[in-house]
């Protein structure tokens, strides 16, 4: 899996590619677990390039997503994770585990940033 990072000036974009399992979940944990470390709670998951998705790593987007939530600015303004360019294949998977209703989905990342 590789996490490449974008800082813009309200949101960060995370553009995630390969597979997430078991092993590489916690570097994507790590790299969430840094962003709120840095008071960022404005998180744009760019998954166009996932190609799998274990249990564990979506463990770790209901942990971040709830977190995210949590922080709020304002009783309108607050943190959140959106998902930008989600390929059919990992669709598929939050679907059947019931993910689609928790997470808000873009079809690009300027949507998605837009939206915040």
């Amino acid at each position: 899996m590789e996490i490449a990072h974008r800082r813009l000036n309200r949101v960060d974009i995370l553009t995630v590619t390969g597979r997430v399992d078991a092993a590489s979940a916690p570097k994507l944990k790590q790299q969430v677990e840094t962003l709120f470390g840095e008071g960022r709670y404005r998180i744009v998951l760019d998954l166009a390039g996932l190609g799998y998705i274990s249990s564990p790593g979506l463990r770790i987007l209901i942990e971040a997503r709830k977190r995210a939530r949590d922080w709020k600015i304002t009783d309108l303004e607050g943190g959140d994770i959106r998902i930008a360019n989600l390929p059919p294949k990992i669709k598929e998977v939050f679907d059947l585990t019931g993910f689609t209703s928790l997470f808000e989905f873009y079809s690009d990342t300027v949507e998605a940033v837009g939206s915040f």
